[in-house]
């Protein structure tokens, strides 16, 4: 399967010229101005996002930072000026007038390196002092260990993955159970049940794991 790069773009820029070098190489490449990449990136998240706009070092630096927030993908900015870039996590940057053989190579580079890391899969999720286990899908709380059922594993994971955020009935039920059907929402009343006696001190008075009255949960622990 073909890596995904995102190229964004504006009038002047070599998005074009860049786009047919690219496929040429067996990447997939999409060619998008900032607004709507940025909201396709939030829903399907490309391997690579290089920047090509004809801006001042201070709006490109705040593009490049939020794109790596949505996205947390590498980027590469090209760019006249490098202001601030260095301080940003992710980014590469190459100045104007571009060598495009020096492009290419960091493309390829950078896409090796994402490569890479993804084989190399994490073992655990650490919120606090809780960890999951994501290849024995086990829970360690402390000097506890437990067994989590399929259904308790991928709901815990849905939950730290998300940690602080509230999530909905709807969204759990899809990512979850895979279904939109809202009409009996017990089983999962019941998992969360579940989950409660292995991650709360008191589970029924939950810390950790708070309903939100109307709307879902939100799974939150201190660092």
């Amino acid at each position: 399967m073909a890596e995904e790069i995102l190229i964004i773009k504006d009038e002047g820029s070599v998005a074009s010229l860049l786009s047919r070098n690219l496929s040429q190489k067996g990447y997939d490449i999409t060619v998008q101005g900032f607004r709507q990449a940025l909201r396709q990136a939030r829903k399907h998240k490309p391997s690579l996002v290089i920047l090509d706009l004809s801006a001042s070092g201070t709006s490109v630096s705040d593009k490049c930072q939020l794109l790596h927030d949505v996205t947390g993908a590498p980027i590469i900015a090209l760019t006249e000026s490098l202001d601030k870039l260095e301080e940003i996590e992710g980014v590469e940057y190459l100045a104007k007038p571009l060598d495009f053989r020096k492009l290419l190579a960091i493309v390829e580079t950078t896409v090796n390196r994402r490569r890479t890391r993804k084989k190399r899969s994490r073992r655990f999720l650490r919120r606090g002092h809780m960890s999951l286990d994501l290849h024995n899908r086990c829970l360690i709380k402390g000097e506890h260990r437990y067994r989590l059922t399929p259904k308790e594993f991928l709901l815990l994971r849905l939950f730290m993955s998300n940690s602080g955020r509230v999530l909905s009935h709807r969204r759990i039920m899809k990512e979850v159970w895979n279904t939109d059907y809202l009409g009996d929402t017990r089983t999962l009343y019941v998992h969360v049940s579940w989950l409660r006696t292995k991650i709360e001190d008191i589970p029924g008075a939950p810390v950790h794991l708070r309903t939100i009255r109307g709307v879902g949960y939100r799974f939150k622990i201190e660092r």
